[in-house]
């Protein structure tokens, strides 16, 4: 497990620019090679174009305030509004810039311990709305899935933006496996759940044995410890009453559905021809299985490629690139900027804060 106290963030600054200039060289290169010059002639500064573009902005909005609104609630309204926002967008920017989710909730695990939050509820914090954002993962996408049936995963339609391009081909022909990622999430989210309100114990003796198993040696402290955390966990949040669990299982899908709602508004902008919302949406829970899935800081790349390959039929032909970019741009580029912002001046804080609370131990 990690140390109490940690001096320095987990964050190295020399390998910020690593991912960003990796999804730039993609996105140039897409554009280059996808972008139509004619396209733009369909492109008019209307109210659609500012309707969908507002839209997608308050998405983003409404993700962050109803993050900051859980955290809050879950650490006990212990950090105020404009902390919350803090910690929620350097959260962000930790997992934009690492690979996986390890990043975000190492940064997370630093962040809230330096804003006074004992090192059992910060275990907690991060262990719940983990545990959370997986059931909201799991409960979506059934519900999308009762009412779309397989065709989710059979995505045939063809677009003029695949043609020449085998990788984003062979992404779209891998939607059909989505369906694995998904059938993971159900037993995990089913097991955590089971562990975190019934049998803690018997969790973490599950998770302490399969780390004995010598496949499995590579991961031992890291189940060792996700067994631990899980009892931290039950045990800070086993007498909170049914409000809490509703009201932050509320704003966890909230916070989610805003997230993928993010391309409707997207689409909306730039489509020239009548669009199913309900598709476009169903459709980004598809792609988000690819970006589950750990590969390069932030999905750099990846997450462009899938957008591009997933949604392409619902955009203008030539401008699929481009509106992969715009979509980067509200998801993504917008953390690393406003985390390169805010990071050094909520250092500061902190570190003036501890400074200060040095000083008065010392008096």
């Amino acid at each position: 497990m990690l140390q109490d106290e940690v001096v320095d963030p987990p964050i190295k600054w020399n390998r910020i620019w690593l991912p960003v200039l990796l999804s730039v060289a993609v996105s140039i290169y897409l554009i280059a090679t996808n972008f139509n010059p004619a396209a733009l002639h369909k492109i008019e500064l209307s109210k659609q174009l500012v309707a969908g573009l507002f839209f997608a902005l308050l998405t983003v909005l409404l993700r962050d305030a109803a993050y900051m609104y859980r955290i809050r609630i879950i650490t006990g309204n212990k950090l105020s509004w404009w902390v919350s926002l803090q910690v929620i967008l350097l959260w962000e920017f930790g997992s934009a810039v690492t690979p996986g989710a390890v990043g975000g909730i190492a940064l997370a695990l630093f962040i809230l311990r330096k804003e006074g939050i004992s090192y059992g509820q910060t275990i907690a914090t991060i262990m719940l709305t983990t545990i959370l954002d997986n059931l909201a993962f799991v409960l979506v996408f059934t519900g999308l899935v009762v009412y779309h049936g397989t065709s989710m995963f059979s995505i045939d339609a063809q677009c003029a933006d695949l043609e020449g391009h085998q990788i984003l081909q062979g992404l779209r022909a891998l939607s059909k496996g989505a369906w694995i990622v998904y059938g993971v999430q159900i037993i995990a989210t089913v097991f955590l759940l089971t562990g975190l309100f019934f049998s803690p114990a018997l969790a973490k003796k599950f998770f302490y044995n399969i780390a004995s198993w010598r496949l499995l040696s590579r991961f031992q402290n890291s189940l060792q410890h996700l067994g631990d955390d899980l009892v931290i966990t039950s045990t800070a949040f086993a007498k909170q009453p049914f409000s809490f669990w509703s009201k932050i299982i509320v704003f966890t899908l909230i916070s989610w559905v805003s997230r993928y709602a993010l391309a409707n508004g997207l689409m909306f902008a730039f489509a020239d021809v009548s669009l199913n919302m309900g598709e476009v949406f169903a459709r980004q829970y598809v792609l988000w299985t690819f970006l589950l899935v750990p590969s390069t800081p932030g999905a750099s790349g990846l997450a462009e490629l899938s957008f591009i390959a997933l949604n392409c039929e619902f955009i203008p032909a030539g401008l699929s690139a481009s509106v992969a970019t715009v979509w980067r741009l509200y998801s993504y580029y917008i953390y690393i900027i406003l985390g390169v912002i805010v990071l050094p001046k909520w250092l500061k804080r902190v570190s003036s804060k501890a400074t200060i609370t040095t000083s008065d131990k010392v008096l």
